[in-house]
């Protein structure tokens, strides 16, 4: 079958999924890499404001927790990786938690000692999560920049494509797809723009039987199509 063939053409038109159909192509990662430019930008201002106002970005730390927590949601839905947004989610719940269970029991909290229990200044925890939490979502979407030279090379038409029936592997931290008698490994552990979806822990939009065409390129699959269910 040539890479120009349209892949199980001869698939029963009621099937539910449509021939062919596109899941996976490395220029999703793009949008990935736009959120990663703009959380190292929030991380830089916010370093210097809370270095320079000395305590007084503490007030705001409801507003830097939550966009740090949605802009690191984000970055994980543009990923699919839909329970890693969910975790982003109740810990940021937790941190809010705990930052009003330590809250001083006086309006002005500026100029009051927080209570006993607590090892670091009101807000300070909330600040410092929110800050964090855009540095990750900094360190997922930078490394994406190497998308735009994969989707120039795809598009001149330099990647290996492998298709037939795909076998789904798990073992370890890594998860491999098998085609063709050939083995691609990834990890949603490894920041690539390649896929790296786990999909016996994450579920996906294919499963172990399914005809499918792979794109390679140094390695990496950079478009996968689907285009029969087992």
């Amino acid at each position: 079958m040539s890479a120009q063939d349209p892949v199980g053409s001869g698939r029963p038109p009621e099937d539910n999924r449509s021939v062919g159909e596109l899941v996976f192509d490395v220029s999703e990662r793009l949008p990935q890499l736009a959120l990663g430019v703009v959380a190292a930008a929030l991380v830089v201002i916010l370093a210097v404001a809370a270095v320079s106002l000395r305590g007084g970005l503490l007030p705001r730390w409801p507003l830097v927790l939550g966009i740090g927590a949605g802009v690191l949601a984000a970055q994980f839905l543009l990923g699919q990786l839909w329970a890693f947004a969910l975790a982003v989610a109740v810990v940021a719940g937790v941190v809010i938690a705990l930052e009003l269970a330590g809250r001083p029991e006086d309006h002005d909290w500026q100029h009051v000692q927080p209570r006993l229990s607590r090892r670091m200044p009101y807000g300070q925890g909330g600040l410092l999560a929110g800050i964090f939490a855009l540095a990750i979502a900094a360190i997922l979407g930078i490394p994406m920049v190497g998308a735009l030279d994969l989707e120039r090379r795809l598009a001149a038409g330099e990647a290996t494509v492998v298709d037939g029936p795909v076998m789904i592997v798990a073992g370890g931290r890594q998860e491999c797809l098998v085609v063709d008698a050939q083995r691609f490994c990834y990890s949603n552990a490894e920041v690539q723009p390649g896929w790296n979806r786990t999909q016996t822990v994450l579920g996906g939009p294919f499963a172990t039987g399914d005809q499918v065409r792979l794109s390679i390129i140094d390695d990496q699959i950079v478009r996968i199509e689907v285009a029969a269910a087992s």
